[in-house]
């Protein structure tokens, strides 16, 4: 039971939400910080003036942003819903979940049974998260604009009203709609606003959506509370049913039993997997493990189950009253069987239990995340069924259903020597706004290969053509008028690559002990992709500009330990007496200990660079030679340390590729 890898992903997912948060702050002072007296005073008044919308406008923007992500971590809820209880020695369980701890993220439950086992849902509908949206931006964006107080000081005369803000949550962005009334004097100038708008290209509608397809499979079907029953079965700590042959009858301690159905559970839970979503299957035998939820396949989609040792458990073992829980010898009616008993042992167990515990879905895309908990309940080793009733997700408008403008599409491949050619076969479709219509495939008409069809009309709208063996393009258009629309794709060029160690000014293959990871960002085109020496075979690339980072990690049999440590940390503080009252302060240093660290694999090299692809090169090669710099291998912390603040040394070592 791996508790260590369970209390690693919470870790991360704590870091990732402080982050956001410090993320936030910073960049809210660097929108004034940015604004300075002496920049203020170079530009012409109508810039000044510009410059006041534009940090207006960067509010709404960063207050949006914080407020979807914020809600997708909060399972659609912004708040915690009124109703709550505190949590007791009986009944541990609120109606809201607490990720990390008394201080840490608390999520409302989506489903939940109170201390009298009445079913209670909070599922928000969608109408209710914009109306959370709403109030939680007009909220934050009165904080980020502080009055103003930057420009007054400048010599601004600025006057606004109280935002109001009008939230559409879309299955791609969430748009935000705001009237503000905005009056900006400045010297001899003046202007007036009155109306913003501002969107965060997140998937929180569809994630929404497919998080209440996937509540309501649960209620109907209980699969998770059915795979919990299967998973006590097989594991020896928990006492079940069973027959055994001993003499004195097995027992078990209640509160063992409770710490090890939340390892096992914790261990087991994250095994179920989504059909048509992101997962590999390791092992066919757990294909068992797969439930279909979703209408369509959803491969941009990453869906887990987790359970948590930390998380409270509920276990009530019916007829049961004690905390050692005893087998007991078997009896029979059967006159034979009853003559046969004595001549040797035989007890039976057989053990019914009531159990409640929060389970957390994670929905993840483009990393954006919407997660929601539920209580999971077994009653007499059944899976509870469940009478929740799921809000219905409100339709989109059927965009695509309404189509009055012909277009001729064709997609064109770029060859090496930069023409292009119309592909055959090429999947099209349409995004306006939210909603994504497909149009069709390119086919030959005439003496080409294209798609002449009708589209629904869309101002602003995103084409994008998409074939096996190209990177998908996208072109945006205006489909309120007739015409012909051309989207080049660039194609894919798959190599063998051969990799070169700069170890300090010799060129070497890698050692055994070496493991490389290359990233390899497209710079006009969005386009990410990897090489991880020595297990990836080929690099598949676009042509076009890269910035290349490169790792070079060293592992050996018997790991890199780094001892215990005893290390100095200084700080200032108030001094005694009346100097403190004052403001005076002195520096106060403290000895800390340093826990040792146990390693199997440290950093010992790396860089990074920019660096262009040419088409015609990607096409004619037959080898890609790819280059990284390796440092000495870090033995003690320091030496680690140093690893991480040499990177840029190590980027002027880096060489670009070449090819052969």
């Amino acid at each position: 039971m791996n508790k260590k890898a369970q209390a690693t992903a919470f870790i991360i997912a704590g870091i990732v939400i402080v982050s956001m948060i410090f993320t936030g702050v910073y960049f809210r002072e660097q929108i004034f910080n940015s604004l300075t007296k002496d920049t203020l005073a170079e530009q012409p008044t109508i810039s000044q003036i510009e410059k006041v919308k534009s940090f207006t406008k960067d509010c709404l923007q960063e207050s949006l942003d914080d407020g979807t992500y914020e809600i997708g971590l909060k399972g659609g809820h912004l708040t915690i819903p009124a109703g709550d209880f505190p949590p007791t020695a009986y009944n541990p369980m609120t109606n809201s979940l607490n990720i990390f701890g008394s201080e840490g993220l608390s999520i409302p439950y989506w489903s939940f049974l109170t201390p009298n086992n009445l079913e209670k849902t909070q599922i928000p509908s969608k109408q209710e998260m914009e109306t959370e949206l709403s109030n939680f931006v007009e909220s934050e964006v009165v904080s980020c604009l502080n009055d103003y107080t930057l420009f007054k000081s400048e010599g601004y005369n600025i006057e606004f009203t109280a935002p109001k803000v009008a939230i559409e949550i879309g299955n791609e962005a969430v748009i935000a709609d705001v009237e503000m009334t905005l009056n900006i004097n400045y010297k001899e100038s003046s202007q007036t606003f009155s109306k913003f708008k501002t969107i965060s290209n997140v998937p929180l509608g569809k994630l929404y959506a497919r998080s209440l397809e996937l509540f309501e499979y649960e209620a109907r079907t209980g699969f998770v509370e059915n795979f919990t029953i299967e998973t006590m079965v097989v594991y020896d700590e928990i006492p079940f049913s069973g027959v055994d042959f001993e003499c004195t009858p097995r027992t078990w301690l209640k509160s063992q039993v409770v710490q090890d159905l939340k390892s096992i559970l914790a261990l087991n839970i994250p095994t179920l997997k989504i059909e048509g979503t992101d997962f590999v299957i390791k092992d066919r035998k757990d294909e068992q493990l797969i439930h279909e939820v979703f209408k369509k396949n959803e491969k941009d989609l990453t869906v887990s189950l987790m359970s948590s040792p930390s998380w409270p458990l509920m276990v009530d073992v019916i007829g049961t009253d004690s905390e050692i829980l005893r087998g007991k010898p078997f009896t029979s009616e059967n006159e034979a069987a009853r003559f046969l008993l004595p001549l040797f042992c035989l007890n039976d167990y057989h053990f019914v239990y009531d159990l409640k515990f929060p389970v957390l879905a994670t929905l993840t895309e483009d990393d954006y995340v919407f997660q929601f908990p539920f209580v999971a309940v077994v009653d007499n080793n059944q899976a509870k069924k469940n009478k929740f009733l799921v809000p219905q997700f409100e339709e989109e408008q059927q965009i695509c259903e309404r189509k009055d403008t012909t277009l001729k599409v064709t997609a064109l491949g770029v060859a090496a020597d930069g023409s292009t050619v119309a592909l055959d076969g090429a999947d099209i479709s349409l995004q306006c706004v939210f909603t994504e219509c497909e149009a069709g495939i390119t086919r030959r008409e005439g003496n080409t290969y294209s798609l002449t069809t009708q589209f629904p009309q869309c101002l602003g709208g995103k084409m994008t053509a998409s074939k096996n063996g190209y990177h998908p393009s996208s072109f945006e258009v205006d489909t309120n008028q007739e015409g012909l629309v051309n989207i080049p794709l660039e194609a894919y060029y798959e190599l063998p690559v051969e990799i070169i160690v700069d170890d300090e000014g010799t060129l070497r293959t890698p050692y055994d002990t070496e493991n490389i990871l290359f990233q390899f960002e497209n710079e006009d085109q969005e386009y990410f992709t990897t090489y991880y020496y020595p297990s990836t075979e080929k690099l598949k690339l676009i042509a076009g500009n890269y910035h290349i980072t490169a790792t070079l990690m060293v592992e050996t049999d018997r790991g890199f330990n780094f001892p215990e440590r005893e290390i100095e940390i200084c700080s200032e503080v108030p001094k005694r007496g009346i100097g403190g009252i004052v403001g005076l302060t002195e520096t106060k240093c403290t000895q800390q200990t340093i826990d040792p660290i146990e390693l199997e694999a440290v950093v010992a090299g790396g860089g990074s660079t920019t660096w262009s692809a040419d088409r015609r090169v990607l096409a004619t090669s037959n080898k890609i030679t790819l280059y990284t710099y390796r440092g000495k291998t870090p033995n003690t912390f320091e030496e680690l340390n140093n690893v991480y603040t040499s990177q840029g040394q190590f980027s002027k070592n880096m060489r670009n590729p070449t090819f052969e």
